[in-house]
């Protein structure tokens, strides 16, 4: 396993091409109020670029041959409609649920930018939306005690669930006339809303989504609506919103701490979060201006493809009708999901 440093950046990295239309004063407010993002301090899946993602990886189509051979880049990645039921695999497929690739294990912080998609509405109350995003080779699940847990100890079996190869999290921010409208902090399949408040300057929680729970009944999977007890502040640290990684699978939270946010029977799934070593985005934006599919061109190709950023075969899936997934599961699909932003379109002065 790679040992993992950071060092600070002293100069704002805006990538050549990457935004050309986008205006220098909306650069400055998207940098400004770029998050802190802190990773746990056993956290050992850390994030990475595209690039060095797509050099330890193939793209294989639905009936998992090979379409284009690693490695991959931004040079020769395919896109197009016909990617939509595509994947990306790595070279070797997984042989057990907590089988790791060496590339898995991420880079340092001062070589992985956030890629930043705005979108400049032009609109009567100046309105800029921003997601930032955060990729990383590797999601690691949760390791589930099948029987009766007592502090560290599980009298049964500990598994694990939700393992997949590639992982996009996000942050996505509203500013209308300059000032931070609503921030949302995207926990997995869910999340949660705050509303910028400037007398406190801090976040305060507005609405959340439920985590739909997968339930087995009469021969299938239902998904049923259970509500996530969230953090009731954002704050911010050094001028910037302040959100914390899930140990391991990267859920965004706002603040430190255990969060539970599923019971089913005796299982409960946690995310871990605690401060080890704080990413500050701002210092490596590569901002991309939102855009329709195969808008995309030069380093920023990857975008327009259309597929899943991971393997797709399951594994492990002798307890889904209880826990409601596999070992393994399916790689998530990619950033082109966060361009409406978690926000109402168009926006509303």
């Amino acid at each position: 396993m790679m040992v993992h440093t950071f060092k600070t950046l002293v100069t704002i990295c805006f990538l050549a091409n990457s935004a050309d239309s986008i205006t220098d004063e909306t650069k400055l407010l998207v940098t400004k109020w770029a998050p802190r993002v802190w990773l746990h301090p056993d956290e050992p899946f850390y994030p990475s670029t595209v690039e060095f993602y797509l050099e330890n990886i193939e793209m294989r189509n639905e009936n998992e041959e090979v379409m284009l051979p690693s490695p991959l880049s931004s040079d020769n990645i395919l896109t197009g409609a016909e990617t939509a039921g595509w994947h990306l695999n790595t070279v070797k497929d997984l042989e057990c649920v907590n089988c790791f690739e060496d590339f898995f294990s991420g880079q340092t912080l001062d070589q992985v930018p956030s890629y930043t998609f705005v979108t400049e509405h032009q609109d009567a109350c100046e309105t800029v939306d921003v997601t930032y995003t955060l990729f990383y080779p590797f999601n690691y699940g949760k390791d589930v005690c099948l029987g009766l847990e007592s502090g560290s100890s599980c009298v049964g079996s500990w598994k694990t669930f939700g393992n997949h190869v590639g992982d996009w999290e996000h942050i996505s921010l509203r500013l209308q006339g300059g000032q931070p409208k609503q921030i949302y902090v995207g926990v997995h399949s869910f999340g949660a809303w705050y509303d910028w408040d400037p007398s406190e300057q801090m976040f305060a929680f507005a609405e959340g989504e439920p985590v739909l729970q997968k339930t087995y009944r009469e021969g299938k999977f239902l998904d049923v609506k259970v509500d996530v007890d969230y953090p009731q502040t954002l704050l911010l640290e050094d001028g910037h919103p302040v959100v914390f990684s899930a140990n391991g699978s990267h859920g965004v939270w706002a603040q430190e701490g255990k969060h539970t946010y599923l019971h089913i029977l005796t299982v409960h799934l946690d995310d871990w979060c605690d401060r080890g070593v704080p990413w500050d985005t701002w210092n490596n934006l590569d901002i991309i201006e939102t855009g329709e599919w195969d808008s995309f061109t030069g380093n920023q190709t990857w975008v327009d493809f259309r597929g899943r950023w991971g393997n797709a075969e399951k594994m492990g899936c002798e307890f889904e009708a209880i826990v409601g997934e596999c070992g393994v599961v399916g790689g998530p699909t990619g950033p082109h999901k966060y361009f409406q932003h978690d926000f109402p379109q168009p926006p509303v002065c």
